[in-house]
């Protein structure tokens, strides 16, 4: 740490004034009296600085710095581990390769171009107060939001949920040039393997034995995704390393087993890879020759093995994807989207903006409809508020997360950021549900005969309606026409001859009933508002009451007096924490009672496909910020 610190203090003599070199100095100095701090700086953040120190001229690429960049990234990612834990080896100086399990990200997300992106949340053609790059990052988690909530508006016609996803990325012939970033890990990652063959080629078994365990730690991580747990070579990797006067041909025996294994589990495609390995390790360097000659054959055999597991892991991974059933996979790009949403928006927010919009939001709870019973609740309040919201006419919005917010008449929290566009189409459809029960009311609703005729009044009236929340092509500025157009036939299919004055008398009544201050209007608004309210709070109260209540649960024999279904052949199980646990979970059913004013049939069906749209919105809000919904706090802890 003192040399880094010594060449950067050398070049602020150079360059006194330049910001972000005085910062980089200032946080390796806390750094390295401080230790503790490094739970809070990530190399990430750090590479980054020295790369634009780089491009300043700041700092230069070479051998030494290298090696220095080396140990301070061995610095920053070595911490006291927990026995539970089980982590690389400390003196790695990155992942060269892949740790984690094959389930944990064992897929990514396909994102469209910008320009071609169906739906974006914020059009790159837009003039924007955002940078670009942010534009960028929030475009693709409201994708990925989509993706889990409504597939059908961005997947294409013909395709499936699959197609969407990926494997890990990997390298050919289109992969990208290497940046800087890429170059400057190529250096670190090699000088840690000459350094391990540095290590291994002392004559003397303490020095030999604490750098082939810490490889051998390395391998356990790759390996465990790829070998049962109870096998020979799960056990030597994560077992003590036994005394011997010669560690390196123990090391080469060891190796020996790990590529059998390999060699019984891999694709035909990495046979020949492994027998080149197998055929290496059978004709060892003479223990006669110099030590560098074994340490080389140790370390490139781990390079190998490490590469080669790669390759298995991606198409372990494939092969798992392509198995998932629909609903597995639904459930973890749900999981996915959640994780990313809630992770996104603290970054960018911040906790404290969060909590704060958040209090305001709910002190401005002023509901039009009349809130009793279960709705009145404490712990439905912010249902209630999402109702007003909902009823007022002026359009639901959530401003960006600039430096200096505008104050926005019906702007929506952050936690409801990327729920937004969802909640203004509801918005939409509530009040064209409004409409068409207003105009409901112009006509008379003929009994008998004629019945059919009313009711495809009501479907083609809301065909009208849909076609501008939608925004098809010819809807909006000839809507009021149509409207009026569709209740004028409407009272002459129920025998009534209109001279042109009441005609003209029945147009002006539409237009004054689509008026937002129409008492009518008010009136049934306030009733489809209330109704919602209750059926959102109802519902969450007997999901409650029913968990509270649960019986014990079935036999999984089969002998619970049905027989047990057959099993598929084949079955994916994938790791629990990469699953929504709350995706395909049955709920108590959405009760809609009897709305006056919507009696209408098919317009009872449209308020009830209405209020379960809402319902899905809140339902996602509570699975992603349930802290928040409960003590107003963003909790760094809570788990999606």
């Amino acid at each position: 740490m003192e040399a880094i610190l010594s060449k950067l203090k050398a070049k602020a003599e150079i360059a006194p004034d330049n910001a972000l070199l005085r910062d980089t100095i200032s946080l390796l100095t806390d750094l390295h009296r401080n230790e503790a701090i490094t739970q809070r700086v990530t190399w990430d953040s750090l590479i980054r600085d020295f790369q634009r120190l780089q491009d300043q001229g700041l700092w230069d690429i070479s051998e030494d710095n290298t090696k220095l960049l080396h140990t301070l990234r061995r610095f920053l990612t070595t911490r006291p581990p927990k026995e539970s834990d089980r982590k690389p080896a400390n003196n790695m100086p990155g992942p060269s390769h892949p740790t984690s399990k094959v389930s944990q990200g064992s897929f990514s997300i396909i994102y469209p171009d910008s320009e071609t992106a169906p739906s974006p949340l914020i059009p790159t053609s837009d003039p924007v107060l955002l940078p670009l790059e942010l534009v960028e990052i929030l475009n693709r988690t409201y994708f990925h939001h989509l993706l889990a909530t409504d597939p059908n508006r961005v997947v294409p016609p013909g395709k499936s949920l699959v197609s969407m996803l990926s494997g890990p990325p990997k390298g050919g012939e289109d992969a990208e040039q290497p940046t800087l970033r890429d170059k400057v890990e190529d250096l670190v990652h090699k000088a840690f393997w000459d350094e391990a063959i540095e290590s291994l080629s002392n004559p003397e078994p303490s020095c030999q034995l604490p750098r082939i365990k810490s490889l051998y730690q390395d391998l356990l991580i790759s390996l465990t995704p790829l070998l049962p747990s109870q096998s020979p070579v799960i056990t030597t990797l994560s077992s003590p390393l036994p005394p011997t006067s010669s560690p390196l041909n123990s090391a080469i025996m060891h190796l020996r087993e790990v590529v059998v294994s390999l060699r019984k589990r891999c694709a035909p495609v990495q046979d020949q890879d492994l027998d080149d390995l197998l055929r290496s390790l059978d004709e060892p360097p003479l223990r006669s020759s110099r030590p560098i000659s074994l340490a080389t054959l140790v370390v490139d055999t781990v390079k190998s093995i490490l590469k080669i597991s790669d390759v298995m892991k991606e198409q372990l991974s494939q092969f798992v994807l392509g198995n998932m059933t629909e609903q597995q996979l639904q459930s973890a790009i749900s999981k996915q989207a959640k994780n990313k949403e809630r992770k996104d928006i603290v970054d960018i927010w911040k906790s404290w903006r969060i909590e704060s919009d958040w209090r305001i939001w709910l002190e401005n709870y002023q509901p039009s409809f009349q809130v009793n019973g279960v709705a009145a609740e404490s712990q439905f309040k912010w249902v209630i508020r999402l109702v007003q919201a909902l009823g007022s006419s002026t359009p639901i919005s959530c401003q960006l997360p600039t430096k200096e917010p505008q104050s926005i008449e019906n702007s929506l929290p952050p936690i409801l950021f990327f729920s937004a566009p969802a909640l203004l189409e509801i918005q939409n459809y509530l009040q064209a549900l409004v409409i068409a029960a207003s105009l409901r009311t112009l006509i008379r609703v003929s009994q008998g005969a004629q019945a059919s005729d009313a009711m495809s009044f009501m479907e083609r009236l809301w065909i009208l309606l849909k076609a501008e929340i939608v925004e098809e092509p010819g809807s909006g500025e000839t809507k009021l026409i149509h409207l009026a157009d569709e209740v004028v036939r409407a009272r002459q299919l129920d025998g009534a001859m209109l001279s042109e004055e009441e005609e003209t008398r029945l147009r002006t009544a539409v237009t004054r009933t689509l008026n937002h201050d129409d008492p009518v209007f008010v009136l049934l608004q306030k009733r489809i508002l209330k109704a919602l309210a209750d059926a959102l709070c109802h519902q969450r109260s007997d999901s409650r009451q029913a968990g509270a209540h649960a019986g014990l649960p079935k036999m999984q024999t089969g002998h619970d007096g049905k027989r047990a279904e057959k099993r598929a052949r084949i079955t994916i199980v994938s790791d629990p924490e990469e699953l929504d646990a709350a995706h395909g979970v049955e709920t108590p059913r959405l009760t809609v009672g009897r709305v006056q004013g919507f009696d209408d049939e098919y317009l009872r069906k449209v308020v009830e496909e209405v209020f379960v749209k809402v319902d899905e919105c809140v339902r996602w809000v509570e699975g992603v910020w349930q802290d928040v919904l409960r003590v107003g706090a963003v909790d760094r802890e809570f788990a999606v």
